[in-house]
């Protein structure tokens, strides 16, 4: 049994014609059984993940219930990260009247409502707190 060897077009005799054609089965065999366990493994992370498209009717209908819109919640998640770091550095009712404003996104005479003060008070509060917020980033 003669097999030509086509990289290095040479011809494989006897014995190694045959070790070469069941070491090609063999890694035949190994590539399909990887590629099939890697697509295993795909589709097990298809079942748990999907596309924010395909659930866009699903994520409307939550939204709605819950009364904000997606980019109104990523909006505040974003806002929430850029605060967060610095509320340390702010008094607890400048910290109540920060979240109030730019997290829980209540107006002024919302938050003033919600914290029983006056809304003047609530204007100063959040000047004093982006005011130290601001020194803490120029410092950085």
């Amino acid at each position: 049994m003669a097999k030509k060897n086509i990289a290095d077009k040479y011809w494989i005799y006897g014995e190694d014609a045959e070790l070469a054609a069941r070491l090609t089965s063999y890694l035949t065999r190994v590539v399909y059984n990887q590629r099939a366990n890697y697509i295993r493994a795909l589709m097990k992370i298809k079942e748990h993940e999907c596309s924010i498209e395909d659930c866009d009717s699903d994520i409307e209908s939550q939204s709605m219930r819950s009364g904000n819109s997606l980019e109104e919640s990523i909006e505040s998640k974003l806002m929430w990260e850029a605060i967060r770091k610095y509320l340390p550095k702010l008094e607890l009712k400048e910290c109540e009247v920060m979240i109030a404003l730019y997290i829980d996104r209540l107006s002024v005479t919302a938050t003033a409502a919600k914290l029983r003060v006056d809304a003047s008070t609530v204007r100063r509060r959040r000047d004093s707190a982006c005011d130290k917020i601001r020194k803490a980033m120029e410092e950085k």
